[in-house]
């Protein structure tokens, strides 16, 4: 990108919300834990902790589940309260500042999408993401023409303040963490159905596949690899939609996985749920091309999709 275009977007990401390189939402999480934790060891009641510190139960409870946003000067009365030790203390109020900060996605999120808001709430503070795409081409790789015939087409499923011209720029920020020094480390295993199917015009599907290629061959961040539709899966349990699985060393190792539906994102967290999808994502992993194989794959239905036209 050309430093004068890459100056604007960053002056304009500054005017819209700060640039965080953190996930609001993951601390959110990662607090929720570390309060009820905390709360316990005390050996403190909700009832009790509210008394002590003149915050609603139900406020408390809020925190407790990560429900909602909460006031960091809420979470140090609390943690003065349980007398939490000065390290720990110190820890907690980070994540507590962290999950109130306001990214660049919540200055318009009903224009670009709520969906799209939440990924990249997600995105931002990752260490490294993985993605399984069966059905079309991954939001991170899509061309501008491409994402504008998809939003497009589900002009049903948005809002009425839902702006295509702000979708696209959504997108091409989110896109920004896949280059530059302190790029996101991004693999996808695409289905080869995805890259067949006519989602698009002829035309700006050629154009999408030169974009892959272009990804694949020029972002070292970057991983693009296809599962064949010659595969034999008769063996694996198979994933049934498409998903993602994000991981994060601060805070703490936390891992999380989204599943695409036509309704929502349903984002998972428990142990045991994220446990499925890591175990589909090492298989999904084995059965892929690697990287080489699939980049001639590509450069055959880019040819594909040339004749096409």
């Amino acid at each position: 990108m050309p430093l004068l275009v890459e100056r604007r977007n960053r002056m304009r990401r500054s005017r819209e919300g700060r640039v965080v390189n953190f996930s609001p939402y993951v601390n959110r999480l990662w607090l929720a834990a570390a309060i009820l934790d905390a709360r316990k060891q005390a050996g403190y009641t909700t009832d009790r902790l509210s008394q002590e510190t003149g915050i609603q139960r139900q406020k408390i409870s809020h925190i407790e589940t990560a429900n909602r946003p909460v006031d960091p000067a809420a979470i140090r009365l609390i943690l003065d309260a349980l007398d939490v030790a000065a390290a720990s203390h110190t820890k907690i109020m980070r994540a507590a500042e962290r999950s109130a900060a306001q990214g660049w996605w919540k200055r318009y999120d009903d224009e670009m999408g709520p969906r799209q808001a939440q990924t990249a709430d997600l995105e931002a503070g990752a260490a490294t993401i993985f993605e399984y795409q069966p059905f079309i081409v991954p939001g991170l790789l899509q061309t501008p023409d491409f994402a504008k015939a998809r939003a497009e087409a589900a002009h049903t499923a948005r809002s009425r303040r839902f702006s295509t011209a702000r979708d696209l720029e959504a997108r091409t920020t989110r896109q920004a963490i896949l280059s530059g020094a302190a790029a996101t480390p991004y693999e996808v295993v695409i289905d080869e159905i995805a890259l067949l199917r006519r989602s698009v015009t002829a035309e700006i599907m050629h154009r999408q596949m030169e974009h892959l290629i272009g990804a694949a061959l020029n972002l070292r961040a970057v991983t693009v690899r296809v599962l064949p539709l010659d595969t034999a899966l008769t063996s694996r349990q198979q994933a049934r939609t498409a998903f993602s699985y994000y991981t994060y060393t601060d805070p703490d190792d936390i891992e999380i996985v989204t599943v695409d539906t036509n309704i929502d994102d349903m984002i998972l967290t428990e142990h045991d749920q994220v446990k499925v999808y890591a175990s589909l994502r090492s298989e999904l992993c084995q059965d892929a091309l690697n990287a080489a194989d699939s980049l001639e794959l590509l450069t055959a239905l880019e040819q594909e999709h040339l004749t096409r036209r």
